[in-house]
């Protein structure tokens, strides 16, 4: 800044001083040819900072030392030529640094007598501090503004920008309708089973599934230009052994159909089954084993039995028969099955899959599926048995009546019994076969973490006693033990998708509708419920506070 000079329009009052200014400091100078300007210097310190706000000089801060200084000279006559007594400080630009260093606050402490911070000087400091990324012109701008009061809160200057994490590889599906293996239940435990549709065939060479990469994300950085990696998304990788596809030899990540059959996506990637296709299944054709999936055009007829790896699909009736299934049964007519008589007569037959059975219409039939069984018109003095549901009733009547049935989240019907009082059993919750198989994967966690304990301790002892351990055995430990951990992370999965069937199964219930009769009893949680007299509305049975209850409102009406 340029010296200025300024005479203190006080000098009637303390003749003989003025102040002036250089720099950044106040200067004060005191004639005594005119006399002593104060009789007592316990009088100066007061007289002083008024003559300093009379010059101008006012809201500069006062040298403590100085001042009693100037007031001795004032008192006894004394010359001062240029006694530093003020400093004039500009405003103070203050910035500082979260730990992280992902945000940088500014703070303006307001001017002492010189000129107040600007945008060039918010810059220089921000500079200084090495704030050089997401810097937000706006604030500086806002502060800058501010003028001689400063800021009164610490703003927000500039922000780091967060590491995006990159996203997890997935596989595409290039046909419509593809069925798939893996159970996919949403967020409420609901599942659609009803669109499963024909089964789907295709040739040779048809692409099937696409592999989408996992992308490396974008990396972060803080307000001091530091990069902060991100964390890269996890790679697919196609199962080993897809039977009926490869790998197309022009495209890494795409699979191709090598036969004709069924696409099914399963965990890992997609296969493609073989399709054998009949008019019907009676004594003429002889009984159906087969590897892949199976159509019949017709009908099923009583006694013969199919067994397929994939899928069965039947066109008409089955009568009482033996069916099992990798993959789901569908079948556009119905069951007549035969439980209760000998098998000497036909009786005890049996019906199973691993996916979901379908039909319009089931009588005294033996019925176990993995994941659901749909009924679209009615269920009598049946057997059935699913891993999640029993939906029975579409557009048709809904009718569940007689025998036993089982799920582990849901029955539902638009009517559970009938007038004349048949037994009907209904049990929903977990299935004895999720709780032993969470047992048995609890036991084989601890069998590999002990084998790979193990392991590491003989690799550790190898470091340091390598004559210790016998010939090739650290080339072997290497596959032994990824072969270990990737055996371990199934069974993790394996275990974390059950422990959701086991939380979904808390909020198992069963609907009905429409009508309960009497003759139905309920089983949930250890608990029951038999009905007693008539229920004319629909409503459902779950959990109320722990207590198996009926509930008039059905969810969702």
């Amino acid at each position: 800044m340029d010296a200025s000079t300024a005479t203190s329009p006080a000098a009637g009052k303390l003749p003989g001083l003025a102040f002036a200014r250089e720099g950044g400091t106040v200067l004060a100078s005191f004639d005594p040819t005119r006399g002593p300007a104060i009789a007592d210097p316990a009088q100066g310190p007061e007289a002083i900072a008024a003559a300093l706000a009379e010059a101008g000089f006012g809201a500069c801060r006062p040298k403590e030392a100085a001042i009693p200084v100037l007031a001795q000279a004032l008192a006894h006559g004394q010359s001062i030529a240029a006694l530093p007594v003020a400093d004039a400080l500009d405003g103070e630009v203050l910035i500082t640094l979260a730990e992280d260093r992902m945000t940088a606050w500014l703070a303006i402490r307001p001017p002492q007598g010189g000129a107040p911070a600007d945008e060039t000087a918010i810059r220089r400091a921000l500079n200084e501090r090495n704030v050089i990324t997401g810097i937000d012109d706006a604030v500086i701008r806002l502060a800058a503004g501010l003028g001689e009061n400063g800021t009164r809160e610490a703003l927000v200057v500039a922000v780091g920008r967060q590491p995006v994490p990159g996203e997890d590889g997935r596989f595409e599906s290039l046909l419509p309708g593809m069925r798939s293996r893996v159970p996919q239940i949403d967020a409420s435990g609901r599942v659609d089973y009803r669109n499963l549709g024909d089964i789907q065939t295709v040739q040779p060479g048809a692409p099937l599934l696409r592999r989408v990469h996992a992308t490396a994300g974008v990396a972060g950085e803080t307000v001091t230009g530091l990069a902060i990696p991100a964390k890269p998304g996890k790679e697919m990788m196609f199962a080993p052994n897809l039977a009926g596809v490869a790998v197309d030899p022009n495209d890494p990540d795409l699979l191709a159909a090598t036969l004709v059959g069924q696409p099914v996506e399963v965990r890992g990637g997609v296969m493609v089954e073989p399709t054998h296709r009949v008019r019907a299944v009676n004594m003429a054709t002889g009984n159906v084993v087969f590897e892949g999936s199976v159509a019949v055009e017709g009908d099923v007829q009583a006694g013969m039995t199919i067994k397929a790896g994939g899928d069965i699909e039947i066109g008409g009736t089955a009568e009482a028969v033996i069916l099992e299934a990798g993959g789901n049964i569908i079948i556009k007519g119905g069951v007549l099955g035969a439980l209760g008589r000998p098998e000497s007569e036909g009786g005890s037959r049996r019906i199973r899959c691993e996916g979901t059975f379908t039909a319009t219409f089931v009588q005294q039939a033996a019925i176990e599926a993995s994941e659901a069984i749909i009924i679209d018109d009615v269920a009598l003095q049946c057997q059935l048995s699913a891993g999640q549901r029993i939906l029975v009733g579409d557009k048709k009547r809904g009718l569940l009546a007689g025998g036993i049935a089982r799920a582990g989240l849901l029955v539902q019907a638009k009517v559970l019994g009938s007038p004349s009082h048949a037994e009907t059993r209904i049990e929903v919750g977990v299935p004895q076969a999720v709780l032993h198989e969470r047992a048995s994967i609890a036991r084989s966690r601890e069998e590999k973490a002990r084998q790979l304990d193990q392991l590491v301790q003989l690799l550790a002892l190898g470091q340091k006693q390598p004559e210790r351990l016998p010939p090739g055995f650290v080339e072997k430990a290497g596959p032994t033990r990824l072969r270990l951990l990737e055996e371990l992370a199934e069974l993790t999965a394996r275990d974390q998708f059950l422990q959701r069937q086991v939380e979904l199964a808390s909020d198992a219930q069963v609907v009905a509708a429409s009508d309960v009769h009497e003759g139905v009893e309920v089983f949930l949680a250890g608990q029951s419920y038999r009905v007693k007299g008539e229920r004319g509305h629909g409503g459902v049975f779950a959990l109320d506070k722990g207590t198996l209850s009926w509930l008039f409102a059905v969810p969702g009406s």
